[in-house]
């Protein structure tokens, strides 16, 4: 009798686990996700705009004419004019041996101080050969702050059609030129400055 009673019990164990075992359905609308398929979180982010890309589509500051230029420099360096594009500057032209552009050099290194980085100041050493002359001339005016030129053969003074030493070539961003006699006046350079460029 126990034995039936433990075949009847074991049959039925057996049709229960047969019943569960089957495939559940699935709640899946699309086909399983692989290894190989990365999931939404995981997708490629879309390309961004870098400070390296933004700044390479800025327009460069176009280079007047009158600026188009490299020098030999009073300290035995180079000079490119294209670095005063889109800066206001006020570019010195002077003799090594003018009195009256010695007596003036102090006025131009203080106002070079004053308008600080607002305006560019740059000397121009012409009408001598003589580079030595040039240097000593910066040596004993005390005005090395400033970028020279050494104007050797007047291919600058010419460009800026400058005709005589101690003037002053006032350069706008957009290149414009306004020339200032230094040697027969005393301009004031500051107000000058501060009068054709808008500060």
């Amino acid at each position: 009798m126990r034995g039936r009673v433990f075949a009847r019990c074991g049959l039925l164990a057996a049709l229960v686990l047969t019943a569960c075992g089957g495939e559940q359905p699935t709640t899946e609308t699309g086909p399983p996700m692989t290894a190989s398929q990365p999931s939404a979180s995981e997708a490629a982010p879309s390309p961004t705009m870098t400070e390296e890309t933004f700044s390479s589509d800025l327009p460069a500051s176009p280079v007047p004419e009158v600026l188009d230029f490299t020098a030999q420099t009073v300290d035995g360096g180079t000079f490119d004019g294209s670095t005063l594009a889109g800066t206001p500057a006020v570019v010195w032209f002077w003799a090594p041996w003018c009195p009256v552009c010695k007596a003036g050099a102090a006025d131009v290194t203080a106002a070079a101080a004053e308008l600080g980085d607002t305006v560019a100041f740059v000397g121009v050493a012409g009408l001598s050969g003589s580079v030595e002359d040039m240097r000593a001339f910066v040596d004993d005016t005390d005005s090395g702050s400033l970028t020279h030129v050494a104007d050797v053969d007047g291919t600058v003074f010419t460009r800026f059609e400058v005709v005589q030493q101690d003037t002053f070539a006032f350069v706008s961003t957009d290149g414009t030129v306004d020339l200032v006699d230094g040697y027969s006046s005393d301009p004031d350079l500051v107000g000058i400055a501060r009068k054709r460029f808008g500060l």
